[in-house]
């Protein structure tokens, strides 16, 4: 049974009983107290709505991140138009999407994962953190182990073969942003019409597939997970040296 967002109607008492007078701001923080295990990105919305901030809840609830042919960037936070636990999940489940479609043997190459040292503490947030949620029970992930330059990611994608890459990254970016970089099959940044294609997808399908996709245990129990760091490292630095000339 639903109610009259369009949410199951067994929500927790908890979620139903928030309301800011906006309906489709209502439904947007519903929807976000109903999906959201982070616990830290969660206060932080039940804050903004006990203290009746309502503009501040408009910010983050009611748009969402552009995926354009860097993937996203945005500020950590709670908030569907900022990086966070959920809408990692949410990109990672469109992004998998479009990939199945796209590549006909796509569950044989697999995917890149990388990850560099951002974090912030008051939303437990983090590229570390991340990482579990570009993980796959049925997808093969070649997830590095350690935090990485940058370019090991899209260099990776062609040495291994993969179907795609994700470098969680804001690059030079300030501290509080974050990001989801994305590279197609040739190592480049994806670009039209994947890009459009894929937030299609991501908003297709915006729910959590399943309480596993908040799991962060997972990495650790992946089969099909993969460590390319000491491969990619060594390939990487010989193919570098071998474009050096020195005297």
């Amino acid at each position: 049974m639903e109610d009259d967002n369009g949410l199951d109607g067994d929500l927790n008492a908890n979620v139903r009983c928030q309301r800011t007078g906006d309906p489709k701001l209502d439904k947007a923080v519903q929807h976000w107290l109903a999906w959201d295990r982070n616990q830290w990105t969660r206060a932080q919305v039940e804050s903004l709505v006990g203290a009746g901030r309502v503009d501040d809840l408009r910010r983050r609830l009611c748009s969402r991140m552009s995926f354009g042919t860097a993937g996203l960037r945005a500020p950590m936070g709670a908030g569907f138009s900022r990086i966070n636990d959920l809408t990692v999940i949410q990109s990672t489940q469109g992004l998998y999407s479009y990939l199945c479609r796209y590549f006909a043997d796509f569950s044989s190459r697999g995917v890149v994962v990388g990850f560099d040292t951002r974090g912030q503490e008051e939303s437990g947030c983090s590229s570390h953190r991340w990482q579990t949620h570009t993980l796959s029970r049925d997808v093969p992930v070649h997830l590095f182990s350690s935090f990485i330059p940058t370019p090991y990611v899209p260099y990776a994608v062609k040495k291994l073969g993969a179907a795609a890459g994700v470098m969680i990254t804001a690059s030079h970016n300030p501290k509080e942003d974050n990001g989801y970089k994305v590279y197609w099959c040739n190592g480049a940044q994806i670009t039209s019409p994947h890009d459009k294609e894929i937030l299609r997808c991501i908003e297709e399908q915006l729910e959590p597939w399943s309480a596993s996709c908040w799991d962060v245990g997972l990495v650790d129990r992946c089969s099909l997970r993969t460590d390319p760091l000491t491969q990619i490292n060594s390939c990487y630095m010989d193919e570098l040296a071998s474009l050096c000339f020195h005297r």
